[in-house]
This record gives structure tokens, C-alpha cells and sequence, in this order.
């Protein structure tokens, strides 16, 4: 007996063209997939680093919408669910971190742009396990829990990564898609908030999203001159890693600084100044699946919402999106929505599983 099988439309970017293309592919769906028919996707700058691989893949990690077939081991989504998922889509879910809670550090953790190349969050539909997506509670818009799924999720996962309580002051270098999350989530938290950007032209931004003070990263020993260091938690949200010497004169005694920027190259800790004062350096990825529903259920109770610009899920729309993040003018995540009216391939092929 054949499983049930699905069209699946997606959008493609190949390096060698530097162009996106939609292309039709089949997907079956497993006995713990679901099948979910896209409404929204936000656009990571993972999408970028994706775009610049090797072989044409379909971009778009941050996907949103509602579930339209489930697998016959599925218990915990049901047909009209509306559901959302991020960077992760598997794991082992039998070794130590994936049975203590932390799958997204499984050895055998793979996630977008690393598998599954024939299917991403641009297009009309997605397959996916359900164990690795995440019902969208009734207060958030579709398109406002784009960006969550991700960005939401990656800051959220690294306040609690660090200990951050109520009483803290975070830092948070880097005013962008994700620092701008990052300020949102820890004064919904309770937290003052620090900003540390290279560019003030942001600095209203950053007030207006919460953040206590906005500090120039390029002049920063006029601004430690003002006092002792206070910053309890700083999460590393910008491009690159700034010079940890310039930035250790802000922090408290026993601060924890929270790597999350993608980079190759490696960085300086100056060795005494960060050991004596009882600093620690963590790292922090996707968040684990409790804290993907928790910062779900606290966006919606906080009334958080992302700071996004949309487009239209299409060539054009896709163009002009990336154009603007790659260009560094996008404030501060974009959405792309499907088109009312737009083709939609998702439709089951066959009808049985295999039993």
C-alpha cells in the first residue's frame, strides 16, 4: 500500500543564476509528519548564509501555517491546527541531550539548509515531523509568529541559557533582526536593557523598543566613564563579535556573555580581565521545544510583537527582500506572505500508508 504522497511548491535560489525559480517536487508524508499549508515565512539571515552554498536549495526557515494532513502516529497536531517552525527539523530523540531536553545539541541534529533541501518555508506547503513543530497560540498573527520561530525563539532560548532574572540589566549588541527580538523579550522580562550598536542612527529605534540606553560601540571609553559596569547577561546578536576588552568594563561582576552570532574565524578573550571578575562565555543555538511553547505562551501574554516588513511570497517580492536585508536597510525582520489568489499545489497524491 502507498504512503500518502504531496505536490509540493517551493522557491529555489541557485548560486550559479543568482536567481529564485519555483519548481514542483513530491514529498510523502511519514507516520509522524504533518503537512502544513504555508500562510507566512519570516527571513532569517540564515537564508543568506544559505543562498551561497553550493547547489540550489529552497530558503526560508521561519514558516507559519495551517496543518492539512497528519501522519497516523501524530497525537499532539491536528487538520486545521495553525502551527509554526524554526531551524531544526530532526534529531536522534534517544541520546542524552535529546531525552534531557536539549535535542537542538543532538550529535545527529540536523536543521535548514542542512537536510531536506527540496522543501523550505517559501512556497505553499511543508512536511514536516511534528515533534518539530509548535501550535501558534490565538493572541499572535501569522505574521507576527514568523519571526518568532527563530529570532523569538533563539533569544528567548538564551535569556534562560544564561540565569537572566527580572533584577538583571542584559546587554544586547547589535540593533537587528535578532537584537531587536533580544531588547523586546527582556523588557517583557522585567529587565533594563542596554543597547550597544555601531550605527546610532538606530539609537531612536532602540529606545522605542524598550532598551534602557543605547551605547556607541565605536566610542565606548567616553561611555564606561559614566560608571562601574552593570550589564549582568550580554547576548552577542550582531554580524560579528565585537572586541570583548572594549565591552568587559561594562559588565558585573559575574556576568555570562552569550555567543550567538554566526562566524569562521575565531575571537580574543583577554585571559585575566574575564577570569578574575568570574565571567563565563556560553553559546546558545535554537531553542529546546519547551522553550520554543514558552516563548510562544509569553509573546502572546506580553503582547510581543516583532518589528517587520512584508512582502509578497513571489520572485519579485523575494527580490526585493533580500535586497533590503542584504543591503542592511530591512527593519528589522521580513515576512513574506502568500498572495491571496496564488496557485496552490498541496494536494495528496495517494491516499493510503503503508501498514
Amino acid at each position: 500500500m502507498g504512503s500518502k504522497c504531496f505536490a509540493i511548491n517551493s522557491f529555489f535560489f541557485d548560486p550559479k543564476t543568482e536567481q529564485f525559480s519555483e519548481k514542483v517536487g513530491k514529498r510523502e508524508l511519514g507516520l509522524n509528519e504533518i503537512a502544513i499549508q504555508i500562510t507566512h515565512s519570516g527571513i532569517c539571515y540564515t537564508d543568506v548564509h544559505a543562498k551561497h552554498m553550493n547547489q540550489a536549495i529552497s530558503l526560508g526557515h521561519e514558516g507559519v501555517g495551517n496543518v492539512v494532513a497528519i501522519g497516523p502516529a501524530v497525537t499532539q497536531h491536528k487538520e486545521g491546527d495553525r502551527v509554526g517552525w524554526g531551524w531544526l527539523r530532526q534529531s536522534c530523540k534517544h541520546c542524552e541531550c535529546c531525552v534531557t531536553g536539549y535535542r537542538q545539541y543532538c550529535a545527529e541534529a540536523k536543521g535548514f539548509a542542512f537536510c531536506d533541501h527540496g522543501q523550505g518555508a517559501f512556497g505553499d506547503s511543508h512536511i514536516i515531523d511534528a515533534d518539530f513543530a509548535y501550535r501558534i497560540p490565538e493572541g499572535i498573527e501569522s505574521r507576527d509568529a514568523a519571526p518568532l520561530m527563530c529570532a523569538g525563539a533563539s533569544v528567548f532560548e538564551a535569556l534562560d541559557a544564561a540565569g537572566t532574572n527580572s533584577s538583571d540589566r542584559v546587554g544586547v549588541v547589535g540593533v537587528g533582526g535578532l537584537g531587536h527580538m533580544a531588547i523586546l523579550f527582556a523588557k517583557a522580562m522585567g529587565c533594563g536593557v542596554t543597547a550597544l550598536t555601531r550605527d546610532l542612527g538606530k539609537r531612536e529605534d532602540a529606545e522605542r523598543l524598550g532598551a534602557d540606553e543605547v551605547l556607541d560601540l565605536t566610542n565606548l571609553p567616553d561611555a564606561v566613564e559614566t560608571g562601574p559596569g552593570r550589564i549582568n547577561t550580554l547576548l552577542v546578536t550582531s554580524n560579528t563579535v565585537p572586541s570583548l576588552a572594549m565591552i568587559l568594563p561594562l559588565l558585573a561582576r559575574r556576568a555570562t556573555v552569550v555567543l550567538m552570532t554566526i562566524q569562521q574565524h575565531s575571537f580574543e578573550v583577554p585571559y585575566m580581565p574575564f577570569i578574575l571578575p568570574g565571567h563565563r562565555i556560553i553559546a546558545s543555538t535554537e531553542a529546546s521545544r519547551e522553550n520554543h511553547i514558552r516563548m510562544l505562551e509569553f509573546a502572546a501574554r506580553h503582547g510581543i510583537k516583532p518589528w517587520i516588513e512584508e512582502f509578497d511570497m513571489t520572485k519579485e517580492g523575494l527580490e526585493e527582500a533580500f535586497g533590503k536585508l542584504e543591503g542592511g536597510g530591512m527593519r528589522f525582520r521580513g515576512v513574506v506572505k502568500r498572495v491571496e489568489g496564488q496557485e496552490n499545489h498541496t494536494g495528496a497524491v495517494g491516499t493510503e500508508f503503508r501498514g
